[in-house]
């Protein structure tokens, strides 16, 4: 099979599925954001300000200095860890859970159901996904202290490790990470031009307070399934992963 990567083939039959029922993936992106799953964050208020004498920094000791910044390191250590613990624990589970209602939703005939978004929480997945999620989370932070280009690279190269839990989440953590190489190998520039294809879409719905924005993502999410659909087909026809470790829907 010829190692296609048809951009505008993906949109076209995500906008075909889209038409058959558009509502309920919308719903199920809107809540999925709620989990903080498409970004966001809010930003904290620097500001502040102080009455004080202006030469007042010139009166603390070293002790003092030295307080203040392993409370400052502290601080961001334990920042860290909670926004570790909750795209782990909660914000990836829900991802690979929205990844999993639209692979089903492609497939007209298959029933998609809203608490696909939630499937993950069963006792027998989630402990499966949440162990490769944190692996794919802490292997990225690490590839992104070496600067923005490496952390990009290994972005897109672990990019299809959540479809692959959505499929399978008993496949091997190594295992999920070496078939999403595989399925990305020669194609990450291709991928992201994907991603920036919808640039237009994003920028005219957030002019409208970025309310629009939500109008967009099952456009996104829906490409995206079709997208690894057929880097899934590519993989199985040529021996890069077996029917067992990709079962499909």
């Amino acid at each position: 099979m010829n190692d296609n990567f048809d951009r505008v083939a993906y949109k076209e039959q995500a906008k075909t599925v889209l038409r058959h029922s558009y509502w309920m993936p919308f719903l199920v992106c809107l809540l999925a954001s709620v989990f903080g799953v498409f970004g966001g964050g809010g930003g904290s208020s620097p500001g502040s300000s102080g009455s004080g004498d202006s030469d007042s920094g010139a009166n603390i000791s070293t002790e003092g200095w030295l307080l203040i910044i392993g409370i400052v390191v502290a601080v961001l250590i334990f920042s860290f860890c909670i926004t570790t613990a909750v795209y782990c624990f909660v914000t990836y589970p829900v991802t690979v859970g929205m990844y999993r209602y639209f692979m089903k939703h492609r497939n007209m005939n298959q029933t998609s159901r809203f608490s696909d978004l939630f499937s993950v929480f069963r006792k027998n997945q989630y402990m499966k996904v949440v162990k490769v999620m944190f692996q794919y989370y802490i292997r990225l932070f690490l590839w992104s202290l070496l600067f923005i280009i490496p952390g990009l690279i290994k972005s897109y190269e672990y990019y299809f490790v959540p479809y692959i839990l959505a499929e399978n989440p008993d496949i091997g953590m190594e295992r999920a990470f070496e078939i999403s190489k595989s399925m990305s190998d020669g194609h990450k520039w291709h991928i992201f031009v994907v991603g920036l294809s919808f640039l237009g879409w994003t920028m005219l719905g957030a002019l409208c307070c970025f309310v629009g924005v939500y109008f967009v993502y099952p456009y996104m999410q829906a490409t995206y399934a079709e997208m690894y659909a057929e880097r899934r087909n590519y993989a199985l026809l040529n021996g890069m992963a077996t029917e067992q470790e990709l079962c499909g829907f």
